[in-house]
């Protein structure tokens, strides 16, 4: 023991020095730049026959290992990268960024007996000799190929090692699927409990996957989506079921969530594990607009829609030169007389070789696809050149509103487009309204209400759509002065069938009028649902029972 009793240190035993070695350097030597020599101040190698790493000393080295840099593991550098393995690593080179950076350092892929690795080269010039150079080579696999969370594979790193894995399974005697999973409402979790929480929800997912799914091998792409290849033996409806319904518990928090997966069938190895993984993202993302499916299977029918999307997506800029697309116009009236007071604008495609084409089917394809916003704006010019046809002869105009997606927040262009629009068109802030789902603007709150400020400035009238259909309802009112909220179908159609539906409706109507917007109720069918909300109070009234959509021409007659 030392003076202040600290122990002293020790000497590094040989079992903590090989481990220390076996995870970190391959080797450190150095380079004499006038002869371009080489010699070892220590090596480490993975013997053949085992898992054991041994110190070898430089002595014992082949002679050929010893004799010129750039020979030094060159006969290990992967085909694709020997020439630029050559170029990059000249000693020129190396000490002219030394001179400019201090240091030298390079990534290279490597194969060792079989194995793939990733090599990390760094160079430093010596202290004290000017003509030598340090070199350390560093096996970077480990950091490369998995996620430095979860300790999972990473995606490349997953997707080398399952073609491995693959290469040796018994899939024409047993069956194997790979599996996609995400997190349902995991930035809610994050944004209700906070980042460490939502790591939790991270590791409780890896362990539940790995104990009811039992993976051959598992990794982890990015944020909350895990990949993993599985007998299908453990994909048991029961095992599905247990996955997608998962709590997550921390003293008094307590959250439900659900994982949804993807899962394609292995029937070959004639598809790379890459474009398995993107087939079972895609089953996943199928099911996303029915909730009652936990887990779908690729399959024909995802294909094809798939590829139906695709085609949608690039058939796009087409249908507008061809005027495929078509503005229909569905009347807002008074509760109280019946008269049309104002009109939602909605968006119809009749493809030139597949007829009408539902919005259900266009508009996520082009969301996903990032066209939405010219659609938008082209809705918008659309509406604008219909009033001012309608101003110009005279006719009477009313205002009309027009839906703008959560991604339109995202575009400048567009966003900039519409200030221009209301800051230099003649009573386009009267007749040309914005309408935001309540979902959207939950997800883009900063970003939207920023944009949407600048309209409210503007004199722009701003509606809130789908109201009651999300999460955050309560807070949407408060943190946004919203003109008009629009009562989503889902409350109305339980009107005559659920109480507290009914109670939830009176109250929102009563809530609205006191932070000073006004009511339109969506999805009116029936005699029934029109007088109880004219009892409550409801302003206006948007449905098939006084109006369907219609297209412009059709409704500018209505119109008169």
């Amino acid at each position: 023991m030392g003076d202040n009793n600290i122990e002293e240190t020790k000497p590094v035993d040989g079992y903590v020095w090989d481990m220390v070695m076996a995870n970190g350097y391959d080797c450190v030597f150095g380079v004499n730049v006038d002869d371009d020599s080489i010699w070892f101040y220590h090596v480490y190698e993975k013997k053949r026959a085992g898992s054991v790493y041994e110190s070898i000393p430089s002595e014992e080295l082949p002679p050929k290992t010893l004799s010129k840099f750039r020979d030094l593991l060159y006969d290990f550098v992967v085909s694709e990268e020997q020439e630029p393995y050559r170029e990059q690593l000249r000693l020129d080179n190396i000490l002219a960024e030394i001179k400019e950076r201090g240091s030298f350092v390079r990534t290279v892929h490597m194969t060792f007996v079989g194995e793939r690795k990733s090599k990390c080269y760094k160079f430093f010039a010596h202290p004290d000799k000017e003509n030598v150079l340090i070199g350390f080579v560093y096996d970077i696999s480990s950091a490369v190929d998995h996620d430095w969370m979860t300790d999972e594979y990473a995606r490349l790193g997953f997707i080398e090692n399952a073609e491995r894995i693959l290469e040796e399974l018994p899939i024409d005697k047993e069956h194997y699927s790979l599996v996609y999973t995400n997190i349902k409402g995991f930035k809610a979790i994050n944004d209700l409990f906070g980042e460490q929480s939502g790591d939790m929800v991270i590791f409780q997912t890896r362990d539940i996957l790995r104990t009811l799914l039992k993976p051959v091998i598992m990794g982890r792409l990015e944020n909350d989506h895990f990949v993993l290849i599985t007998k299908d033996e453990f994909l048991s409806e029961h095992a599905l079921l247990s996955l997608t319904n998962q709590t997550y518990n921390e003293g008094f928090k307590q959250y439900d969530f659900t994982i949804r997966c993807g899962i394609y069938r292995i029937n070959g190895r004639d598809v790379s594990v890459g474009k398995m993984v993107d087939r079972a993202k895609l089953a996943e993302k199928s099911g996303l607009d029915n909730a009652g499916r936990s887990h779908v299977v690729y399959n024909d029918d995802v294909r094809v829609n798939y590829v139906k999307q695709r085609v949608l997506i690039s058939d796009m800029n087409k249908a507008l030169e061809l005027g495929e697309f078509k503005a229909y116009y569905q009347g807002i009236v008074s509760a109280k007389t019946g008269q049309i007071a104002s009109v939602e604008a909605l968006v119809r495609w009749k493809h030139g070789k597949l007829g009408m084409i539902s919005p259900g089917e266009f508009i996520p394809a082009f969301e996903s696809g990032g066209q939405i916003s010219v659609l938008d704006r082209f809705m918008v010019d659309r509406i604008l050149e219909f009033n001012q046809t309608r101003a110009r002869d005279c006719k009477l105009i009313v205002p009309c509103a027009v839906n703008l997606s959560r991604i339109d927040f995202y575009n400048t262009s567009l966003m900039d487009h519409l200030v221009d629009v209301y800051s230099n068109t003649s009573f386009a802030t009267d007749y040309v309204r914005i309408e935001v789902t309540e979902s959207a603007y939950a997800d883009l709150e900063k970003n939207a209400s920023d944009y949407l400020n600048r309209f409210k400035d503007l004199g722009v009238k701003i509606l809130l759509d789908d109201y009651g259909s999300g999460m955050s309802s309560l807070s949407t009112l408060e943190n946004f002065s919203f003109d008009i909220v629009k009562l989503d179908m889902g409350f109305i159609r339980k009107i005559g069938i659920q109480n507290k539906a009914e109670i939830i409706i009176k109250s929102t109507i009563e809530l609205s009028h006191a932070l000073g917007a006004t009511v339109i109720a969506e999805g009116v069918e029936t005699k029934e649902q029109l007088d109880f909300l004219r009892d409550c109070g409801c302003d206006y009234i948007q449905g098939y029972y006084f109006y369907k959509p219609l297209p412009e021409e059709e409704f500018a007659q209505l119109l008169g």
